[in-house]
């Protein structure tokens, strides 16, 4: 255990020293979803953060460059989420509750509360700059917040501080569906402080949040979401337990070069690596329903496999025949779907469930055998008695 938490911030270290926004919380990007962490579970996260500010002209400048943080969160009776995060100069936890779980009808509904105890205190943080004045020997404007009247902490000149805010409530519903043989998630969810804002797009959501994730490819999945004030983007791999996703936030700056206030040079591109601890857990590494569970029922034309009615073996002490099935007859298996466009729906476990079915029949059939050698010899030995 010890090598592992050593290579993963080995690793951690590596993927932010090449220049790879924040993953704010255990949900996609910085918007939250309504999923927990099972019970007795618990998740590290740990990324690098290249951020490159330079719009508004307050921003602390010491604050750009490389940035280190990390995340753990721990599940509890599968209904609560708690995570702490720490780094880029603030730290704060996070507390989810799920109210309704997901079925093939109707969405996961979740409500939490980020960023408590941040040092973000005060609402509308993108109301507050940093006091300053004209130094006339450096013949520049100095910025300041120790003799700021307001006294609002050094937080004011944080190139991020609007996503920091203190105590930002939310409620959220998630949904997975089947669609074209990939696998979809939605989210949908309404927040306060951080996932508000004062620019005209901002005021006219008011707080709303969404956010999407396609499936392509076992394991592989296209994130992209609007937080409330900016939108996102990024990708994220999954194998076993580990996890990366690599981020970038604001995407929207990237289109203000001709509005020349400077914001078409903010960069913020992040990435994380992450582990589910999941030795004690009941359900896995999972946070999410399994789709598989519902998708016959909701998105399939389930059909079973077809075969003739066949006799159970069966042993006559009386007589010590031994009933015998055909070898190569079809041994039905009543409820489970055939390979074919319906099995392309299906979640990575549901297949590796049928493969485990399929090389229990062929089992079967082999133990059938078995017993017809048995019956043979059996039948040898009566006609060498008499």
């Amino acid at each position: 255990m010890k090598k592992f938490i050593f290579s993963v911030i080995v690793l951690a270290a590596l993927a932010g020293a090449i220049h790879a926004a924040p993953f704010q919380t255990m949900g996609l990007l910085r918007t939250p979803d309504a999923y927990v962490i099972p019970h007795k579970a618990a998740q590290l996260v740990l990324a690098g953060y290249y951020r490159n500010v330079e719009a508004p002209s307050y921003v602390d400048q010491d604050k750009n460059g490389l940035n280190f943080y990390g995340m753990l969160g721990v599940g509890l009776f599968d209904r609560v989420q708690l995570d702490f995060f720490g780094g880029d100069y603030v730290y704060f936890f996070n507390a989810k509750v799920k109210l309704l779980e997901e079925t093939a009808k109707w969405p996961q509904i979740a409500i939490g509360m980020d960023n408590i105890l941040s040092p973000v205190n005060k609402r509308r943080a993108q109301d507050y700059g940093p006091y300053f004045y004209w130094d006339n020997d450096l013949e520049q404007r100095v910025y300041t917040d120790e003799i700021n009247p307001l006294n609002l902490g050094s937080w004011i000149d944080h190139p991020d501080k609007t996503d920091y805010e203190y105590y930002s409530g939310y409620a959220v519903a998630s949904k997975q569906v089947v669609f074209g043989g990939v696998d979809w998630m939605f989210n949908l969810g309404v927040g306060m402080n951080r996932y508000t804002g004062q620019v005209p797009r901002s005021r006219w959501f008011s707080g709303f949040f969404s956010s999407i994730e396609v499936s392509p490819f076992d394991n592989f999945a296209l994130q992209a979401e609007y937080d409330g004030k900016d939108f996102n983007a990024g990708v994220k791999y999954s194998y076993k337990n580990f996890g990366v996703r690599l981020g970038a936030e604001a995407l929207e700056d990237l289109a203000k070069g001709s509005e020349g206030n400077g914001y078409q040079n903010n960069y913020r591109v992040a990435l994380g690596l992450s582990y589910m601890f999941d030795k004690f857990s009941e359900k896995g590494a999972s946070t999410r329903p399994n789709l598989s569970l519902y998708a016959t029922a909701a998105d399939l034309e389930p059909h079973v496999v077809p075969g003739s009615q066949v006799p159970v073996a069966t042993t006559d002490t009386g007589s010590g025949d031994v009933a015998i099935i055909t070898p190569g007859s079809q041994i039905p298996t009543p409820g489970i779907v055939t390979p074919g466009d319906e099995y392309k729906t299906l979640s990575p476990e549901a297949k590796d469930l049928l493969e485990e079915l399929r090389l229990l029949r062929l089992e079967r059939q082999k133990a059938q055998k078995a017993l017809e050698d048995l019956r043979n010899w059996l039948q040898e030995l009566k006609e060498e008695n008499q």
